[in-house]
């Protein structure tokens, strides 16, 4: 598509072209372009982006960068409208878990053949690359992440004896009933608040073991939660779940009540976190500041952690896109190791490659979510996951699981039985 402003452009400088080449010259001099990219609220800061347009523009001299932030509240409906028109957004953030939907759509071009080029791509983090690739393509290359780890009151731990973090399920079972035991006084004890419809947390466990939400065969998706390694999981997250949190948070998520709350009240001496919680804890109760700690979920094995669910973003470029090779400069710069560590200092965000997790040593409590970071897993790339989180399978799952009314082995049955329709459902 024509844009108004090329066509002005090129008007002026037909105009002039007959004052002399120095006019002309001039002239195109003046004549720019736009390279548009819309990246999400409250994430990278223009003291980064910015950055990365000043080095685009000094090696793209005539372009401009334009970024739009956007709400994730609606995006969904706005990308999709955005990628069917004539003039979408150049390239765009988009949730990890949602390339997919837009890839089978049509609306983002295949990178696949661009892969070799790409910083760190033989190095990315499992749980953005994962995502990002539907049907043999690449549609997203990863920009940023996310995890949980457990977040856990030193002084608690202090106080039942416990020296060192738990590094296997069954050490976190042992310490958890030191932890009833030397806070039996305190009313509706956690030792782990862990709320039943929080498949963040509860996803880590199934993965522990070997199993898988789902497997692909051919072209067609089929729940695995049935399978004897995802039961496991399943069978030691309602163990854990009921032995260490509180009945009443079976079926609930963690807004209602908020996990952060619960554990600065006191009522908690664990809870699985992100790191931005971190500071609502000490915002709720300054007195726990210092007292704070951290350590990465652990697996069955003793030394092993469980792999982490990682949330976060990929960036990803319009098929309409009429500036391909400059949006994908663009990307390249943006997913560069260079600015991959100035967004990790400036912004705190966890970068896209295993090879930078290393600088979470130094930035203030970010050690042990760079280092679960390193064993991720990621939920099936296929649009139909759009659905399933829609629908709340997973909540659903892992509540009816911790409540215990039916037994693990149909429920997971059941729940398979609604992926084999929603995964494989058409776009």
């Amino acid at each position: 598509m024509k844009k108004p402003y090329l066509a002005s452009a090129a008007a002026v400088l037909a105009a002039v072209t007959a004052l002399g080449p120095a006019a002309a010259q001039a002239a195109s001099a003046q004549a720019t372009h736009t390279l548009t990219v819309w990246l999400m609220t409250g994430e990278i800061t223009p003291a980064v982006s910015d950055q990365v347009n000043a080095a685009f523009e000094k090696e793209y001299p005539g372009w401009t960068v334009n970024i739009e932030i956007q709400q994730w509240s609606g995006i969904s409906t706005k990308l999709t409208a955005a990628l069917a028109s004539s003039s979408p957004p150049d390239a765009m953030e988009i949730g990890n878990t949602d390339v997919a939907e837009f890839a089978a759509s049509g609306g983002l071009e295949n990178l696949a053949g661009d892969k070799a080029q790409l910083p760190d791509s033989n190095k990315w983090l499992s749980g953005l690359e994962g995502p990002a690739e539907y049907n043999g393509g690449l549609y997203a290359v990863p920009l940023l992440a996310g995890d949980r780890v457990v977040i856990y009151n030193k002084a608690m731990f202090a106080k039942a004896g416990i020296r060192s973090v738990p590094t296997s399920i069954d050490q976190l079972l042992n310490d958890g009933t030191a932890l009833k035991n030397a806070f039996s006084t305190v009313k509706n004890f956690s030792p782990l608040y862990l709320p039943g419809e929080y498949w963040y947390a509860g996803l880590p466990f199934v993965w522990a073991y070997g199993g898988q939400i789902a497997i692909k065969h051919g072209h067609k998706w089929a729940g695995d939660l049935s399978s004897k390694s995802s039961l496991t999981g399943l069978q030691e997250f309602q163990t854990v779940q009921n032995d260490l949190s509180v009945p009443s948070s079976r079926d609930v998520n963690t807004n209602a009540p908020d996990q952060d709350s619960v554990f600065a009240e006191g009522k908690a001496a664990m809870i699985v976190g992100g790191g931005w919680e971190l500071g609502a804890i000490t915002t709720d109760n300054k007195a726990l500041k210092g007292d704070l700690g951290t350590f990465v979920f652990p697996g069955p094995t003793a030394g092993k952690p469980a792999p982490v669910f990682i949330g976060g973003s990929d960036i990803a470029i319009a098929a309409n896109s009429p500036h391909r090779a400059q949006a994908l400069a663009w990307v390249k710069l943006m997913t560069s190791p260079k600015y991959q560590v100035e967004m990790a200092k400036v912004d705190g965000l966890m970068p896209n490659a295993t090879t930078l997790l290393g600088i979470g040593a130094k930035l203030p409590d970010q050690a042990d979510f760079y280092k679960a970071a390193e064993v991720s897993n990621f939920t099936p790339p296929t649009p139909g996951w759009a659905t399933v989180e829609a629908d709340n399978v997973m909540e659903t799952l892992f509540s009816q699981v911790a409540e215990g009314k039916q037994n693990v082995a149909q429920i997971a049955k059941s729940v398979d039985s609604q992926l084999n329709t929603l995964l494989n459902a058409q776009p």
